[in-house]
């Protein structure tokens, strides 16, 4: 019943985007406050790669001195503040954060982490392919733990504990969070799941249900019903499986949106419900 109420109370919280086009090329920038955005490459060892990480800060960081705020890892950076960067549409989680900020007080630090383009699939997930190997998401986990979050944590003030460290994904960047909340639990204590690519292995289904969430980790997952006609099925069954892990009822939240799709419009909308849930009561849904 709890859970129940919870659900319904998020989705009066914001109105829903249902469909939306690939957007046109953007050649203007459309960050927020380009002030508060700053952006700057860092070495990934086990990849071998070099990755362009996309940082925004809440309004006020630069006076309060003193001040230590949570950091949510978004996947997919290219796509989440700007769409002079995205192919498809940004998520318009700049606007979202100062927005949450006026509202609820809630003040984070959002790090959008790049995809690797064509090795976007290898990386993404932890589990193997057999039409995408080799699958690298170990290696990129190891990156994220052992590089991007170390020179997050030296270069702005951030709560550095998994309690206040978030991971948010949508599709493949859904399995990179989910995967991050199951084998990095000491690192992420909060994962925002959007339109997860379940399809991808069916190892996914045995790690999640022999892997019960340590207490207070928190996570989130969104379905749209406009999605292929899996997602809601498989999503539902992941989160059952959640379920079933332990921990405290309101710790887990499945939402299905009806008019819910797999394109940024959606996963923006649902955006600003699954972060106030996931820093409740900081930022309770209204």
């Amino acid at each position: 019943m709890k859970r129940a109420l919870l659900a319904s109370a998020l989705l009066a919280f914001a109105p829903w985007a249902v469909t939306a086009a690939p957007a046109e090329a953007v050649r203007e920038s459309t960050v927020a406050a380009p002030s508060r955005f700053e952006t700057f490459t860092v070495a990934l060892p086990t990849l071998g790669v070099e990755r362009t990480l996309r940082v925004y800060l809440p309004r006020g960081y630069t006076n309060c001195e003193g001040c230590r705020y949570p950091v949510v890892y978004f996947m997919d950076g290219q796509n989440v503040f700007d769409a002079a960067t995205s192919y498809v549409g940004e998520w318009g989680a700049d606007e979202t954060l100062d927005e949450l900020l006026v509202k609820h007080d809630l003040a984070v630090i959002a790090v959008g982490v790049d995809h690797g383009g064509e090795a976007r699939m290898n990386e993404l997930s932890v589990w193997e392919n057999p039409e995408f190997k080799p699958a690298r998401g170990e290696a990129f986990l190891a990156d994220l733990v052992g590089a991007v979050k170390p020179a997050i944590d030296a270069r702005y003030r951030t709560r550095p504990a998994a309690a206040s460290t978030t991971i948010v994904g949508s599709s493949m960047g859904g399995l990179m969070a989910h995967a991050a909340l199951l084998r990095r639990p000491d690192v992420f204590g909060g994962a925002i799941i959007f339109s997860p690519s379940y399809w991808f292995s069916p190892a996914i289904a045995p790690e999640t249900a022999r892997t019960p969430l340590r207490p207070g980790q928190r996570v989130y997952v969104y379905a749209g019903g406009q999605e292929s006609e899996s997602m809601v099925p498989d999503a539902k069954a992941m989160f059952r499986r959640f379920e079933a892990s332990g921990g405290g009822v309101l710790d887990k939240v499945f939402v299905e949106i009806p008019e819910g799709g797999h394109n940024e419009a959606s996963w923006r909308a649902v955006l600003p419900a699954a972060l106030c849930w996931r820093f409740a009561p900081i930022c309770e849904p209204r």
